[in-house]
């Protein structure tokens, strides 16, 4: 199993997303980080593909911040992302629009990241 958000979590995800082949449609560079507690990791998707890397994303166009708890509920689909937003637990800071022009692609991004869901532990 994975422990979640450890480093051999983020590489897994990584060669997941990598593996996918995703890219987006006009080779615009779109990153979005994720600060869980005091872990921070962000992925980016481009022309050149798409990946998931530790810390923090060079100009990031959105910016999520989350508790431990808020991130495992989402990922496990407890929570929607969308739901944690309007109840204040998970704080966006940048540009939240970028998500909705984007979320056909993020949402395919979620999908990718399923196996490593499955063998993730999230205690």
């Amino acid at each position: 199993m994975l422990a979640y958000l450890s480093e051999e979590w983020i590489q897994e995800a990584d060669a997941a997303l990598r593996a996918s082949g995703l890219t987006t449609a006009d080779g615009e560079r779109f990153a979005v980080e994720q600060r869980v507690g005091e872990v921070v990791f962000h992925m980016v998707l481009d022309g050149d593909g798409a990946r998931v890397r530790a810390g923090s994303a060079f100009e990031p166009a959105v910016v999520l911040s989350q508790s431990r708890d808020t991130a495992v509920a989402i990922a496990r689909g407890e929570l929607s992302a969308e739901e944690a937003v309007l109840n204040g637990h998970t704080v966006v800071e940048g540009d939240p629009l970028a998500l909705l022009s984007h979320h056909k692609i993020l949402a395919r991004a979620n999908d990718v990241f399923a196996d490593v869901r499955t063998r993730t532990d999230w205690g």
